[in-house]
């Protein structure tokens, strides 16, 4: 997608199309992003020059980070695909890309705790890999400073008790390439809702380890779709 160089080429201008393109209002914006709607408007009217935001502001409005912050290349790269479409770490590897993009830009993290978006295990299946993200309605505070790509799920179930238990708020960090015996969010074929368990690696087989032996281990295959490393869980009371 090429547009008019006059259009694009201040930060402001850009970050006010990649808004507009996304269909999203200042305040949508800021809500998704976990800044304040000021903070979108004074980066629209050319009164913040940068933002430790660009590349969150970019993967929410469906747009190439590398456009939003340089002017350099398409808005929109791969036919409209965003870096975050897929996250498969087992098809050539894009969430390495994602985090090499972040650390380019740098994405710094918060001074004070961020609000991190809280969203239901069907939504993890697509978040991030829609160029309209889903409107978020509830949020958590992280205590420490977070990556702003983080997200976060309400653990229901006991297939990794006795670790995780229901009603521990899981913050998952998709640009985090995973790690034998880390805890991952998968999507399995043929389900409509993310899951997480224990990866494990063993020589070129990787498997899903429910903590909790009442259930099965789960073979990992080419349409499991990773969404994300766990980084931190914490209960609310």
């Amino acid at each position: 997608m090429n547009l008019n160089l006059k259009q694009t080429n201040k930060l402001s201008s850009r970050i006010r199309t990649a808004r507009e393109h996304a269909g999203f209002t200042q305040k949508e914006l800021a809500d998704r992003v976990g800044i304040s709607q000021t903070a979108v408007h004074k980066l629209e009217c050319g009164r913040s020059r940068s933002s430790r935001r660009t590349v969150a502001i970019a993967m929410t409005c469906g747009v190439d980070p590398v456009w939003l912050e340089t002017g350099q290349g398409d808005m929109v790269t791969g036919g409209g695909a965003s870096l975050a479409m897929s996250m498969s770490p087992y098809h050539n590897e894009p969430v390495g890309a994602l985090a090499e993009q972040a650390e380019t830009y740098r994405v710094e993290e918060t001074e004070s705790p961020s609000r991190v978006p809280l969203i239901s295990w069907e939504e993890a299946v697509n978040w991030g890999k829609s160029l309209i993200s889903p409107r978020v309605s509830n949020w958590v505070s992280a205590i420490h400073r977070i990556n702003p790509l983080v997200f976060a799920l309400k653990v229901s179930g006991d297939s990794m008790e006795i670790e995780f238990t229901e009603g521990d708020i899981l913050l998952v960090d998709p640009t985090k390439k995973p790690l034998h015996k880390q805890y991952v969010v998968v999507g399995l074929a043929g389900e409509d809702k993310c899951t997480f368990k224990q990866l494990i690696i063993d020589g070129g087989q990787r498997y899903l380890k429910p903590l909790n032996p009442r259930y099965p281990i789960i073979a990992i295959d080419e349409k499991t779709m990773f969404c994300g490393v766990v980084v931190a869980k914490f209960k609310e009371f």
